[in-house]
């Protein structure tokens, strides 16, 4: 089948042509949103990250950012800068964030991470098959764009 790149809707296609041993190989690679509630209970919080407050701006105008996003097998993000605090929900795959100093972050599905104000780097999806896919948040100060791009590696 030679797929290129897995998405979330690849890998249950491919259990389905390959059978389920495709699944249970990458299942450590998927955010598990359910089972969480254990029986009896009518109620459960998955708490993902609960001490962003500090990196809040506190401007009532600071613009808000929520976005999806993937990195192909193998692809990297282009160089960029995040312009305030910034948040990411791992939901498949696995992450690599480079910067200057080298690899500062690292994640894989259900990984709740961080990275740097102002520091550039760039994004960089390890596996050689799966479709690395994130939430993001960034909560940015009214006069900063949430990111700045750059062309080439800034240092």
């Amino acid at each position: 089948m030679g797929d290129a790149r897995l998405g979330r809707g690849h890998v249950r296609q491919l259990a389905d042509a390959r059978g389920k041993d495709v699944l249970d190989k990458y299942k450590d690679l998927k955010l598990q949103l359910d089972g969480f509630l254990k029986p009896g209970e009518q109620h459960k919080r998955n708490v993902l990250l609960d001490s962003v407050y500090a990196s809040l701006p506190r401007d009532p105008q600071a613009k808000v950012f929520v976005f999806s996003g993937e990195i192909a097998p193998g692809g990297y993000t282009s160089w960029h800068c995040h312009n305030g605090a910034t948040f990411f929900v791992c939901t498949q795959g696995l992450f690599e964030a480079h910067f200057q100093e080298g690899t500062l972050v690292n994640a894989k599905a259900g990984d709740v991470y961080s990275e740097p104000i102002g520091k550039f780097h760039r994004g960089h999806n390890p596996h050689p098959e799966l479709v690395y896919s994130c939430i993001g948040l960034c909560l940015t100060p009214p006069d900063r764009d949430h990111i700045t791009n750059a062309k080439e590696r800034p240092w």
